[in-house]
Parts: C-alpha cells; sequence; structure tokens
C-alpha cells in the first residue's frame, strides 16, 4: 500500500471565503487517493516541521514560506511533494513578476519595497493595481485598485504597516477577467468569467497551451490562475496560483489530482529503486503506473 501525506492550507492563506473550499478539495483529493488504495494521512500547514512526516510522497497545499522551508528540506531528502514548494515560491507575486520579461502570455508587473513607492512612478490618468509580493491575497487591502498617487502611496503604506516588505504594481488591463483551473498531464481545464461562472469565453480555450508552458516551467501539477481577455483575443495572465480551491468542480478536479499524483508517486518510486533491480528480476515486479 502506497503511503502518502496531505497538507492542509493553513486559513491565514486562505481568504475567508475560500477556506471552506480549500479544505473540501484536499478532502476530496485523500478521498480519491484512498479509494485507489492508498494510505494517506492529513496534516494541517501548521504541524509541518513540528510532527513528524514519514510518507515518500507528499501532497501539500501550503503557502506559507516556513512550511515550504520544511517541505524542501523533505525533498532533499527524496520525499515527492506536489506541487513542489519551489513550485509553490514561483507564484509568489515578487517572483512571478522577474518571470514575466520572459513570457508574453505574462501580464508586465513592476516589484517595488513597500517602503519606497517612489522606486516605480504612475502615469498620470492611468488605473493600477497594487499586491503584495509574496503570498495571494488573504484579506482586505492585498489586493488594491488605485486611481492616483497618493491612493498608490497610501495602499503601499498599508502593506508596509503590516509587515509586508514587497509589492507588484500592474497597470490596469481592459477587458474580461477569466478564471483558469488545471491539473498538467490530464484533460482537466476549466476557466469561467469572474463575474459569471457559468459563462466560459471560448476565445480562452486556446490559451491552455501557453499556460501549461508557463505552469510547467515553473514546477507545478495543480494550478489556476487570472487572466485578462481583451476584446481582440489577447490574453495575458495576471496571476498564477498554486493549487486553487476548484470550488464549482471540485469532485471532477479531486478524483484527476488523485490520479495524477499516483502517476507522479509511482514515476518517482520506481526512478527511486530502479538502480537496485536487477535486469533479471521478473517483469511484474516493478511498479506500474498503469495501475493507476
Amino acid at each position: 500500500m502506497m503511503r502518502l501525506a496531505g497538507i492542509s492550507r493553513d486559513q491565514a492563506f486562505s481568504p475567508a471565503q475560500h477556506a471552506d473550499n480549500d479544505r473540501l478539495i484536499l478532502e476530496l483529493t485523500a478521498k480519491a487517493l484512498r479509494r485507489r488504495g492508498a494510505d494517506v494521512e492529513l496534516y494541517s500547514e501548521r504541524e509541518v516541521g513540528r510532527r513528524p512526516i514519514d510518507a515518500p510522497v507528499v501532497f501539500s497545499m501550503c503557502q506559507g514560506p516556513g512550511a515550504n522551508a520544511e517541505l524542501i528540506k523533505l525533498e532533499r531528502q527524496g520525499v515527492l511533494v506536489v506541487n513542489s514548494p519551489r513550485a509553490v515560491q514561483s507564484c509568489y507575486r515578487a517572483n512571478l513578476a522577474h518571470r514575466a520579461a520572459r513570457h508574453e502570455i505574462l501580464a508586465p508587473m513592476a516589484v517595488i519595497p513597500t517602503r519606497a513607492p517612489a522606486a516605480v512612478r504612475l502615469q498620470p490618468g492611468r488605473t493600477y493595481w497594487v499586491k503584495r509580493g509574496d503570498v495571494h491575497a488573504t484579506e482586505p487591502g492585498d489586493v488594491a485598485r488605485v486611481d492616483s498617487e497618493a491612493e498608490y502611496v497610501a495602499a503601499l503604506a498599508r502593506l508596509a504597516s503590516r509587515g509586508v516588505d514587497q509589492a507588484v504594481v500592474q497597470r490596469h488591463l481592459e477587458g474580461t477577467v477569466v478564471k483558469f483551473y488545471g491539473v498538467v498531464g490530464t484533460r482537466f481545464f476549466r476557466f469561467y468569467c469572474e463575474q459569471d461562472h457559468k459563462v466560459a469565453p471560448v476565445d480562452f480555450r486556446a490559451t491552455r497551451r501557453p499556460i501549461e508552458r508557463l505552469v510547467r516551467q515553473m514546477g507545478l501539477i495543480v494550478y489556476g490562475g487570472d487572466a485578462v481577455l481583451a476584446d481582440d483575443g489577447q490574453v495575458q495572465v495576471i496571476d498564477v496560483n498554486d493549487w486553487p480551491s476548484f470550488a464549482y468542480f471540485r469532485h471532477e478536479a479531486a478524483e484527476l489530482i488523485g490520479r495524477r499524483i499516483l502517476r507522479e508517486a509511482v514515476d518517482h518510486l520506481t526512478a527511486a529503486v530502479a538502480p537496485a533491480v536487477s535486469p533479471h528480476m521478473p517483469l511484474g515486479f516493478a511498479l506500474s503506473a498503469k495501475h493507476y
């Protein structure tokens, strides 16, 4: 029986309206894995580093830097972690901003110290967004629309007063905001308009390929994000999220996430034992990904 550990996201990193949804997608994924014969033990993000994790495979929704630092230690010991903590860190907006220059699908964004608003000069008459530079929005003020220099300075000051050292600044893009969700290596890719989850713009479907190129480079397997679809059909991604809640289709998503985790686990464990496997052993000895 394959042993796995699942780690829930701390509520400090889940906006109030998403905390239950985040919990539910992890629990449903655990159930999907158990139905396929896996032994799954669940942990909270706050237990990481305090409670021993001895499973060879971990699936994690952790976002906090402390827990992810502990998971990096487990990776160095040969544990498979999905999503990798390094991939999670690549979603921190300050890190995403550095990647934007190399990916046309990513909207340009500038990283700025929250205590140095003069580091970026805004163009008068334009609207911008100021977002905390590390984890995603956890409370009001983490993402703020600003229409003037005074609002911009105030938004940065609010973040600085809460101990947030970096922010990113993005120019407002005109168009339809589309939320997207996917699981790399599966058929699952869903999207809908932010204003109405029942509306899925057909023009957005072709964006899956460049989005998956981006998230694969970031190291993500379970992913989501936000993009702006302009009237001329151009798409720019404004946020990438590690393991979103998949709220409107969590049951379907959980099944495919579970399958993907098991496939990753089989590949990882097979690679780990391969050097020790004799070429004269029976073919049935090796783990088979087809089972999952």
